[in-house]
């Protein structure tokens, strides 16, 4: 059993929770944490993982070892192998025992995957530990997980060689159209995760094909809050079909403010988009207050709203930046915007 500490504390769910999510807040990237009622355990995954040092982002690694103590770590789901969502896997297999390694089979270009040989380092260093690598790919059969079920609703197998033989720019797109896409939960209620899926992910193939499976209440934007899910150029007609048959109630947007991004996440039409179809108080954008967000279903079939941990976990694990931020200071701890990224989305705060 782990001791007490602020990740076990916020993090650790009650008995009567059968799965959380938590968003956490990991700048410029993604990563999830997901609990999933195993009796009296959990069993817990990471989904995706970023080092956002620039912008003060947690220090994964550091939290899942004070989460889990000695406890495995069931499984590290890398979505695609872009540097913000596998960037600080060497040092999480360093950390703590992964069980598992699942992952989309893509090959990143260099131009775009500095990191893909750290997931190729840790995924041999679990199976030499006794530990497994499995390779995502798209199904419309639900798996077991504990006491919940998750779906793979990507990639498609027989896409994938093709993909890793494209050049460096469109190699990058078609990962994002073929990236790992999950979602988890129980009954009715459901949490879904796309990493980058972009509009040609959903149009040509996920919702074609898995658009009874596709409803959650929970979202996680898709590519940081960029509008290549809803289009392939600003100005176009946004593709909003997939949005609608997901039909989120809760959106989170996992990005550092706009000002700080490199890429101007999250784009203003996409957040306008999630806004207008689930409200302004339930779009919610981690890089606003540096604050985590999660969401819970409980074991009588119910679930939660948007949870959030008050900035803690980025205040206690979050990086310091090696570099100046462009204004001559270093980037330290916990970030408070008076306001969000479009000066009128601001967080709802619970609790």
């Amino acid at each position: 059993m782990a001791q007490d500490n602020v990740a076990r504390r916020i993090l650790w769910p009650g008995n009567n929770v059968l799965l959380r999510v938590a968003f956490l807040y990991v700048a410029q990237g993604a990563s999830a944490l997901v609990f999933a009622a195993n009796g009296q355990e959990f069993k817990v995954l990471l989904v995706d993982i970023n080092m956002g040092r620039k912008n003060g982002g947690i220090d994964v690694p550091r939290l899942v070892k004070d989460l889990l103590g000695d406890q495995p770590l069931t499984a590290f789901v890398n979505t695609h192998p872009h540097d913000d969502h596998v960037c600080g896997v060497d040092t999480l297999v360093d950390t703590v025992n992964v069980e598992e390694i699942w992952h989309s089979g893509h090959v990143p270009s260099k131009k775009y995957g500095e990191c893909y040989a750290t997931l190729k380092a840790a995924i041999e260093k679990v199976k030499k530990d006794g530990g497994e690598e499995v390779l995502l790919e798209g199904s419309r059969d639900a798996k077991q997980l504990g006491e919940i079920e998750y779906y793979v609703l990507g990639p498609a197998e027989y896409l994938t060689d093709e993909v890793n033989d494209e050049q460096a720019d469109e190699r990058y797109r078609r990962i994002h159209e073929q990236c790992a896409v999950v979602k988890f939960g129980k009954g009715k209620n459901w949490i879904f995760i796309p990493g980058d899926a972009d509009k040609a992910a959903f149009e040509n193939h996920i919702t074609k094909y898995h658009r009874d499976r596709l409803s959650a209440f929970a979202l996680g934007a898709s590519h940081h809050g960029s509008r290549t899910f809803f289009m392939e150029n600003e100005g176009d007609e946004p593709y909003l079909d997939a949005l609608n048959t997901i039909d989120p109630e809760y959106i989170v947007i996992s990005a550092p403010l706009r000002e700080e991004s490199d890429h101007d996440h999250p784009h203003e039409d996409a957040e306008k988009l999630y806004v207008d179809h689930a409200g302004r108080d339930n779009v919610v954008h981690t890089g606003a207050d540096r604050m985590s967000y999660f969401f819970d279903i409980y074991r009588d079939g119910t679930r939660s709203g948007i949870q959030h941990d008050n900035g803690d976990l980025a205040a206690t694990y979050g990086l310091e930046s090696d570099d100046d931020d462009g204004g001559g200071t270093k980037s330290k701890g916990p970030f408070i915007s008076p306001k969000s990224s479009t000066g009128d989305l601001t967080p709802r705060r619970y609790g």
